[in-house]
Parts: C-alpha cells; sequence; structure tokens
C-alpha cells in the first residue's frame, strides 16, 4: 500500500504471479497454531524471508504461511476484496481443518487491508486470534494525490540540489534520482486506475467501510506504525548533508498541508494513518498502537532509491521483536 508504487517491470511479467491450486496439495499441520503473513503492494512473499525465520525460531510448532495468491501485478489488478477472497481460497486449499486452527494474520502494508478484508469476510470460518499490520495505510495513502504537476511546483533550487547530492552520494549521475522519481510518479498515477492500487485512495469507497466497521471489532489489532523523515538515514553516518529542502517536500507529499504539526511518516505512509487515528479512538483497548522509529517502510523508497537492510519495517530488529511479542500476545488471547 504504497506512495511510491514500486511497479517497473511488472507489467509484462503479470502470468508469473497467476497461481495454480488445482494441484496444490494440502499442508498437515499438528500443531493447532497459524501464523498468515500477506505481502505489501507489489511486493512477493519473499520480503517476509526474514521475519518468517524470526517466527519459527519463537514458535516452533507454529505452522507458518506466507501466502502466495496475490503477488506481484495481482495486488494491483485485484481490489483488496478480491484478494482476500484468492488469499481464503490458497489457505483452505494448503490447510487441512482450518477451521480448528487459531490464527493470527501478519499483513505489511496494504496487505495488512487484506488480512482485515480477509477477517471481515470470512469471521465465521476462521478462527483468528488477532491481527498484527506493518505500516499499513487504515486511512490511505495522502502521497496518491501526488502528479507531475505538483511535483513540478516544488522542485526548487535546494531541492534539486539535495536530489543530486543524494544520487553522487549512492554513487549514481547527478539528475538520476530526479529523473527515476519524475517516472515513479507518473507511473503511480496511471496504476491508480486499477482497482487494488485504488483502494488505497484516502477517499475509496474500501476504507469508507473499514472506517465504520474498524471502530466495533472484536478481533484484538496490534498497529505497527513506521518513523523515518530523513533522506540521510540512506548514507552512512560520517556524511552529514542534512537534506532539509528534500525532507521537506516530501514529507508535504505524505502527510498534506493539514498534518505538517505532527509530520511522522515512513517515507510512504504517515504514521497517522498507520494508526488509523482518525478511525479509531485512543479508548479502543484492543486496538493498540505501536511506534518504531528510524525505519523505513519498504526495501526501497522509490526505484533505484534502495533502503539498507535492517532499516526497514520488515528488517528492523526493533520491528521483529515486536512482532514476535504481538503474535505471542494474539495467541494468549481466550
Amino acid at each position: 500500500m504504497c506512495y511510491f508504487i514500486r511497479l517497473l517491470g511488472f507489467v509484462a511479467c503479470l502470468g508469473w504471479f497467476i497461481p495454480n491450486y488445482s494441484h496444490a496439495k494440502p499442508m498437515k499441520h499438528a500443531n493447532k497454531q497459524l501464523i498468515v503473513l500477506l505481502n505489501g503492494l507489489c511486493d512477493k512473499v519473499s520480503t517476509f524471508d526474514t521475519v518468517k525465520q524470526k517466527l519459527e525460531k519463537a514458535f516452533p510448532s507454529a505452522s507458518i504461511i506466507a501466502l502466495t495468491s496475490t503477488e506481484g501485478m495481482l495486488s494491483v489488478m485485484l481490489s483488496i476484496k478480491e484478494q482476500a477472497k484468492a488469499a481464503f481460497q490458497e489457505l483452505t486449499d494448503k490447510v487441512n481443518d482450518i477451521q480448528s486452527k487459531s490464527i493470527v494474520l501478519i499483513g505489511h502494508s496494504q496487505g495488512g487491508l487484506r488480512a482485515y478484508a480477509l477477517l471481515k469476510q470470512y469471521e465465521t470460518l476462521l478462527n483468528i486470534k488477532g491481527l498484527i499490520t506493518l505500516a499499513t495505510p487504515w486511512e490511505g495513502a495522502h502521497g496518491t494525490k501526488v502528479d507531475g504537476s505538483m511535483l513540478k511546483q516544488h522542485l526548487t533550487k535546494a531541492v534539486l540540489n539535495d536530489l543530486r547530492m543524494l544520487a553522487l552520494n549512492l554513487g549514481y549521475p547527478s539528475d538520476m534520482l530526479i529523473n527515476q522519481l519524475n517516472i515513479t510518479i507518473q507511473k503511480n498515477q496511471e496504476l491508480l486506475f486499477l482497482p487494488g492500487a485504488k483502494d488505497l485512495k484516502m477517499d475509496s469507497l474500501f476504507l469508507d467501510e473499514i472506517k465504520k466497521t474498524l471502530l466495533h471489532e472484536k478481533v484484538p489489532i496490534w498497529a505497527i506504525g513506521g518513523i523515518q523523515n530523513d533522506f540521510g538515514a540512506l548514507l552512512p553516518r560520517k556524511i552529514k548533508h542534512r537534506f532539509i529542502a528534500l525532507n521537506s517536500m516530501y514529507t508535504f507529499f505524505i502527510v498534506g498541508q493539514d498534518a505538517l504539526n505532527t509530520a511522522y511518516h515512513d517515507m510512504k505512509i504517515p504514521l497517522a494513518s498507520q494508526h488509523a487515528r482518525n478511525f479509531v479512538p485512543q479508548s479502543k483497548k484492543n486496538f493498540k498502537r505501536i511506534k518504531i522509529r528510524n525505519v523505513f517502510h519498504s526495501t526501497h523508497v522509490w526505484p533505484k532509491l534502495n533502503v539498507p537492510v535492517g532499516k526497514y519495517m520488515l528488517s528492523h530488529p526493533d520491528a521483529l521483536r515486536k512482532i514476535i511479542t504481538c503474535a505471542k500476545e494474539a495467541f494468549s488471547q481466550k
């Protein structure tokens, strides 16, 4: 679920991601605990490799499945409700006696919304003990509003200088990140017409439904949100450039004018959206908000702007520890 959607190269490969379950062999799970991992927008389930390894160590007798039914472009081509249907079909095909399992859902970014849709659409058929969301845009992604015209208005001399400095320090030609940012925003706007991305817009019908149901949700939810407002975190500490202009412009794009006084984000999604601040009151006891500092949303800020391992949500040590703690709390629910 993302502001700068990382889609270059996926469209031509759509066929790679279409699963065939007609010959899928059900897994035999002796243990009653089942952890289900749901990937983010355009991601493959391999983004969960580190999380899965940590969970397998923490829950040695549990079954852990990273669903493949909505990898890649299917997370864009299908609406989130359709994705939830595909996820349920995959689960029932792969897990024997699914109704006897105690299930914890863990979703990253758009995958958190898919997990919630799965919970709501099949709550009478699945025994879901808890939902853990990681950098999920509960209230949508403000960055979907950014188009080429808006970018052009904000590319001041200071911002351009910061982008060139960042590119050079990363070993790229000076104007490479400027060009890549323009291309990414253009692709983003084109893909917002497709169902899976359209659902992430702040005024979408899908999010409007979530707003109505989330307030009264009985299943416990742990919303883990990330904060990283500084492009300088992509560089070694010895490089002291502060990127003030670039950080300011980008924060405005991610959170919007109205939220600049509380401008926390993870380079993709406002923290307020990750924590459903405007959907769920602080008084709701079974919706717990957790904050992880100095963590990027995902493996890239945008194409060619890579995030070092250990600095994004699915690899950050603090996030990994919280995921395990929350999963243990979820399984302890009566």
